[in-house]
């Protein structure tokens, strides 16, 4: 066996890497992105995104659970509107990267990396992903819907 150059392990780490970052989603998984908490979009209150139009940290004293995750709010205000019409207010694709999605891939999006398109929430492993999607929203949706369909 002949020792690696260069630029092949740079090409195996990189495959190794990524490989890391995705996961495929085993049979009965939670549709939504969970820590090791049970907590949905790491604990951050998607209601947020509208109301302060900001990604805000919730509190374990306002939560609901819905979708096989707890989620976490900033209020009970917050908290009751979500309990109401979850649809709505949960991140499409289960917080999962939409960029990611659209490329058949599963990946936790970073409550930190979103936008809200169309009034639906979207969430980004990166921000290059995000940026992508500012290029073409229609089409990362229309694919990542397509993969997302797939997984269920």
């Amino acid at each position: 066996m002949r020792p690696l150059n260069r630029r092949s392990f740079v090409i195996l780490t990189t495959a190794i890497f990524a490989a890391g970052l995705t996961r495929p989603l085993a049979a009965g998984t939670s549709r939504v992105s969970t820590d090791r908490a049970g907590r949905a979009i790491q604990g951050y209150d998607t209601r947020a995104y509208w109301t302060v139009n900001a990604a805000q940290d919730g509190s374990d004293d306002h939560t609901v659970t819905w979708n096989g995750a707890l989620w976490r709010f900033a209020n009970q205000n917050d908290a009751d509107q979500f309990a109401s019409a979850p649809e709505s207010f949960a991140p499409q694709f289960g917080g999962f990267c939409a960029r990611a999605m659209s490329l058949g891939k599963v990946v936790d999006g970073d409550p930190e990396v979103w936008r809200i398109f169309e009034g639906r929430l979207y969430l980004f492993a990166r921000p290059a992903g995000g940026k992508m999607f500012d290029k073409g929203e229609a089409e990362i949706i229309v694919k990542a819907e397509q993969f997302w369909q797939t997984l269920y």
